[in-house]
């Protein structure tokens, strides 16, 4: 065999070799990294929902618990529910490659130290490591942040976070806070304010996004304004009208 029919031959077997890993990552599974923070069992059915409905759309799980997670009955009931569902989720392994991270029912404990920047638990390096590696972050609030019955001013601290995690990077799913009683705004209301006496009590950075440029907002003397919101009115110079 001469050196030119050897040179063909070894460029179609390495071309076959390529096309080959080719096909295999395009088939390969797709890894997700979940982290389970808090120890309320309460929302564990949801959080099921949730990585089921991950399974069955074919992504490979890899299921951490918080140090919180792991010291309480909640590690040991979601491993036992997931396995009687037959799930191929891996538990207690990060995975060196994934696609996103996942914190479902992410409690408000591991929510306000992300949004503070404390990297002292399990759900708080995740995230910023997977922030600092580009990876898609996706979290679900836990059902403390909407609660109607807690205080407005800790909810608003609770909005106040979430609005943080937001501006990292960190997608947030699910429903949010509404204060009792407040209408579905989808456009600016006629003389162009947002409804508020009797109908809102909180102010959160979408209500500021709905209002045109140089629009005023009107407020009662009892409404709240989460932080997020107030940076916002600052930035586009929006006048607050009381009353």
């Amino acid at each position: 065999m001469d050196s030119q029919t050897l040179s063909q031959l070894l460029d179609r077997v390495i071309a076959d070799v390529l096309a080959q890993h080719a096909r295999a990552q395009s088939g390969a599974q797709k890894n997700v990294r979940v982290v389970i923070t808090g120890d309320d069992i309460s929302a564990l059915s949801q959080t099921l929902n949730c990585l089921t409905a991950l399974e069955r759309a074919g992504y490979q799980l890899w299921v951490s618990f918080s140090h919180s997670a792991s010291q309480s009955a909640l590690r040991t009931a979601c491993v036992e529910a997931l396995q009687k569902q037959r799930s191929r989720a891996g538990f207690d392994l990060a995975p060196t490659h994934y696609e996103a991270l996942y914190l479902p029912a992410l409690s408000v404990n591991s929510m306000s130290k992300i949004a503070l920047g404390i990297r002292d638990n399990l759900a708080c390096d995740a995230v910023f490591q997977a922030l600092q590696q580009r990876k898609a972050v996706i979290a679900t609030l836990h059902p403390d942040c909407q609660d109607n019955t807690l205080p407005l001013p800790l909810l608003a601290r609770y909005e106040g976070y979430a609005h943080t995690l937001e501006s990292y990077g960190v997608a947030i799913s699910g429903p949010r806070f509404s204060p009792v009683g407040e209408a579905v705004v989808n456009a600016p209301a006629p003389e162009s304010r947002l409804p508020v006496t009797g109908k809102k009590r909180l102010i959160t950075l979408r209500d500021i996004r709905l209002l045109a440029p140089g629009e005023p907002l009107c407020i009662e003397g009892n409404t709240l304004i989460t932080p997020a919101a107030k940076d916002e009115i600052k930035r586009r110079n929006l006048t607050l009208v009381h009353g």
